[in-house]
């Protein structure tokens, strides 16, 4: 009676793991590559909003809404922008992120806030590069 090769499955051991730890390795280097999901971003905006963190908002909108919390003569939209910036630590101190709608390089995200979270506006965001940035708000 011949024994079984124990040097073979001693190297299919070290195959099957050292294939497993590379697959794992990648699904977390590609997790953490990849940019953060639309309501994410609108999340971490509101949260800087809050603050009234400048740097930190800079990475989630685009340059028109910057510009909009510094212009001078306003349009709905723009004033908007404003008041979120005044009162966004009373605003988004509790918010509920509610459906989100991804349609190749656009997105919808609805956000509830304020007391009771009874206010609701949807965020519009596309991509810039491979990140998403929030660029306008409607009812």
């Amino acid at each position: 009676m011949t024994k079984p090769d124990n040097s073979r499955t001693k190297l299919l051991t070290y195959i099957s793991t050292g294939a497993v730890v590379l697959v794992l390795a990648l699904i977390v280097l590609v997790a953490a590559l990849s940019p953060p999901a639309p309501e994410n971003v609108v999340s971490d905006m509101l949260n800087s909003l809050a603050r009234k963190d400048v740097q930190a908002m800079e990475k989630f909108v685009s340059s028109p809404v910057l510009e909009n919390l510094q212009a001078t003569t306003l349009t709905v939209n723009e004033s908007r922008w404003q008041l979120f910036w005044q009162d966004g630590s009373q605003l988004f101190e509790h918010y509920r992120i509610g459906e989100v709608v991804i349609s190749g390089d656009q997105a919808v995200v609805t956000v509830y806030y304020g007391p009771g979270l009874i206010q609701a506006d949807d965020f519009l965001l596309h991509r810039e590069g491979r990140r998403w940035k929030v660029y306008g708000i409607t009812d």
